[in-house]
């Protein structure tokens, strides 16, 4: 049995109108696995040399610990767990993303 999607079938899923609301209705992702602030480690070798980086992010909104799974990668670029389409210059910007996302997991806002 052919399962291939249809080249036009998988045009309009993939339509940002479609493919947004979709996602949309989806109930939100965990936010995290209790185990404190989330950390990134990158690693790489230059000019013989072995270079670690730890980056740990403890994040709170409105005084409140967001446990989020935040990673850096090798050329700065952050993403979120539980925004995995999306990338981010910063932390700041992916919890203004996931306060605008998912409105109900952030109460008291306006």
């Amino acid at each position: 049995m052919d399962q291939s999607i249809d080249p036009t079938d998988l045009s309009a899923a993939a339509a940002p109108e479609r493919l947004g609301s979709y996602l949309a209705g989806l109930p939100m992702p965990p936010m995290g696995h209790g185990h404190g602030p989330t950390k990134s480690v990158r690693t790489a070798e230059f000019l013989g040399h072995r270079i670690v980086v730890t980056t740990t992010y403890h994040v709170t909104v409105d005084g409140k610990p967001l446990e989020v799974g935040l990673d850096v990668d090798d050329s700065g670029m952050l993403s979120c767990h539980a925004l995995p389409a999306y990338q981010f210059v910063s932390a700041v910007d992916a919890v203004r993303v996931l306060i605008k996302n998912y409105p109900d997991a952030f109460p008291g806002g306006p």
